[in-house]
């Protein structure tokens, strides 16, 4: 089962290498900078709970 969780300054991903990989992948697909892409994450999942 994977896991992920965002804080302002932080990523943390748990699971299976291969699920971990794969995320980061997906992730690495925008051009963002790690810190632009939290913030951004962040701010959206604030929003919307």
């Amino acid at each position: 089962m994977l896991q992920t969780k965002m804080t302002e300054n932080s990523l943390r991903i748990a699971g299976k290498a291969w699920q971990v990989r794969a995320l980061l992948r997906q992730y690495a697909g925008s051009n963002l900078t790690l810190q632009q892409f939290l913030e951004r994450n962040v701010t959206q999942r604030s929003t919307t709970r």
